[in-house]
Formats: structure tokens, C-alpha cells, sequence
């Protein structure tokens, strides 16, 4: 296999639906082999590799055995993990250790929301009665702005509780299928977000939170000998913005989440779809941001009546 040699054992392991793993034992040692399927699949392969072996190089994801770019096809050192997730402080520290390491040139850059995403969240609060002033629109645009001008960091691009490995060697990454080069703090989000690209929506509270995001900012300090840049609460509306982020990552860019938001609801983990969103609404509303908090706030307050009411 791949120059490895054959295979004793085959098991195979659960992934998403674009791909396929299987745990292998070969004669001296236990591997990952992982095949990505679908039309997209040598893009995926392509980030999957450099950012695994840039993450592998920094200890932070399993070392890349092999690679077949004609099949798509990766083999993994087998890390044993417990399928625990780490605490949130841990989980922050590894994730800035991760933002910290240079991202290679050859990885594109992550998508950050755009106009599109923004003219949907518009129509979301035209369809329930919320008029935004011109000002929250400009502040809205300049807060899209500012996001998408990239970052420093190697960004994961799924940094979900499922793809990470919890060993006693430490935490690693895996399914850098979406990595990219940009802004850490899109990730850092996830703590006040909910996890929002994530099955795993389990809602941190204020305390945990400030002290995952201090350890984060601490961690990257020591290791850059920089404050981090950008700004938390900008990445935290953006990622509001993004109706895409209601739902797995089969059904995004099929058609306009908060359009279907409105006249149905769907779970997706612990929370359902309107769960989250009222969530993120309220969560923005609590970081104050100038000139669009009231906009939040209505549109928080509008949802919660029309959906009792329906």
C-alpha cells in the first residue's frame, strides 16, 4: 500500500460523506488511510496535505505517511486519542499554537462572507418587518471588509470537537480538508459562536469563555511575540452573517438558509437551526457592536415573536 506494504487488517471508521477511512495494521505498525470522493476532491486533497504536513511539522496533527494525488488518497500515523474533548482553555491554546504556524504560500485563502451573504441576512430582516438604517448597512460592509483581509495564521477550517485527536502526547488536528491561509480569530469565534460549523453546539458560558479566549491570546503572545490582530467581535458578526452556517456542510451553497429559516426549522445536533441563529443574535447583541447592536437586537426580538406565533 503506497509503499508501506500490505495490509493485515482493514477497519473501516466513520467519516463524512465526502470522503472514506479506514484504520489499516500493516506488518510493524497501525495507520489511517483516507480517500476524498466527489467532484471537488483534488482541490480538498490538495489543502488537506499542506496544511496537515505544515500542522504535522508543529506537532499539531498526525505525520503524513504517504500520499497518491492520482487517487485522492492519504495515509496517517495512528494516533490513539479518547475521544474526549479538551477542556475549552486547552482547546484554545492548541488552536493558537495551530494560527501561529506560518500558513504555506501554496494554501489558498479562506472564504470569508461576502455581499452575497450579507444581502440575504438584509432580506431575512426585511421579511419580518426590521427596517436596518443606512448606517448598520455602511457598518456592515466595512465589518466585511475589514474580515476579509486575510490574516497571518494557518487556519484549520472545520476546528469542530470531531476533528480532533485528545492523546497523552497532547491534541492534534485532522480533516484540514477546508484549510486555508487568514485571520485566527475567524476560529477563535467558535467558543462565543457555538461551534458554528459544528454538529457539537454546546453553548460555553461567559466565564469559560473569557478564559479559553485569554489563554488564546496569552499563547499566541508567547509564540509571536505580537497581540493578535483584527477584531473578535467583527469575526463573530461575520460568522452570523453566514446563513450557510445552519447547516452541514452537504447542503451549503444549495439556496439561501435564512430564506428556509423563516418557514421551517431542523435540527442539527443539540440545537435546531433557529436555536442557533437566536443564539448568535443574542450573543452580538451582548458584544455591543457600534452601530448595528440595535439592528441585532430588533431582529432578535421580532424572530422570537413571529416564531412563537407560528
Amino acid at each position: 500500500m503506497l509503499g508501506l506494504g500490505p495490509p493485515c487488517r482493514v477497519d473501516p471508521l466513520s467519516s463524512s460523506p465526502g470522503s472514506q477511512v479506514w484504520a489499516v495494521d500493516l506488518a510493524d505498525r497501525r495507520v489511517v488511510v483516507k480517500q476524498l470522493l466527489g467532484a471537488d476532491a483534488d482541490t480538498r486533497f490538495h489543502r488537506e496535505l499542506v496544511a496537515l504536513r505544515a500542522a504535522a511539522a508543529a506537532g499539531l496533527a498526525p505525520e503524513v505517511l504517504d500520499a497518491d494525488a492520482s487517487a485522492n488518497v492519504t495515509v496517517l500515523e495512528y494516533v490513539e486519542s479518547t475521544g474526549v474533548f479538551p477542556d475549552p482553555v486547552t482547546y484554545a491554546r492548541t488552536l493558537a499554537r495551530l494560527h501561529a504556524v506560518t500558513p504555506p504560500p501554496s494554501l489558498p485563502a479562506a472564504d470569508p462572507p461576502g455581499e452575497a451573504n450579507l444581502v440575504a441576512f438584509l432580506r431575512l430582516c426585511a421579511e419580518v418587518g426590521v427596517r436596518p438604517p443606512a448606517s448598520a448597512e455602511q457598518a456592515l460592509r466595512s465589518l466585511l471588509t475589514r474580515v476579509a483581509t486575510g490574516g497571518p495564521s494557518l487556519l484549520h477550517g472545520d476546528p469542530c470537537p470531531g476533528n480532533l485527536l485528545v492523546s497523552p502526547s497532547g491534541v492534534r488536528f485532522i480533516d484540514f480538508e477546508q484549510a486555508g491561509r487568514g485571520a485566527g480569530l475567524a476560529e477563535l469565534a467558535y467558543l462565543r459562536m457555538a461551534f458554528p460549523t459544528c454538529g457539537y453546539s454546546t453553548v460555553l458560558v461567559p466565564e469559560v469563555i473569557a478564559s479559553a479566549e485569554s489563554a488564546y491570546f496569552e499563547t499566541w503572545r508567547e509564540l509571536t511575540g505580537t497581540d493578535v490582530p483584527d477584531s473578535l467581535p467583527d469575526h463573530c458578526v461575520a460568522w452570523l452573517l453566514r446563513g450557510d452556517a445552519l447547516v452541514q456542510r452537504i447542503q451549503r451553497d444549495v439556496r439561501d438558509q435564512f430564506a428556509r429559516v423563516l418557514v421551517e426549522d431542523w435540527s442539527w445536533g443539540p440545537m435546531t437551526a433557529r436555536e442557533r441563529l437566536l443564539h448568535r443574535l443574542r450573543l452580538v447583541v451582548d458584544l455591543d457592536v457600534p452601530d448595528v447592536n440595535p439592528l441585532f437586537a430588533a431582529l432578535a426580538n421580532r424572530l422570537e415573536t413571529h416564531w412563537s406565533t407560528t
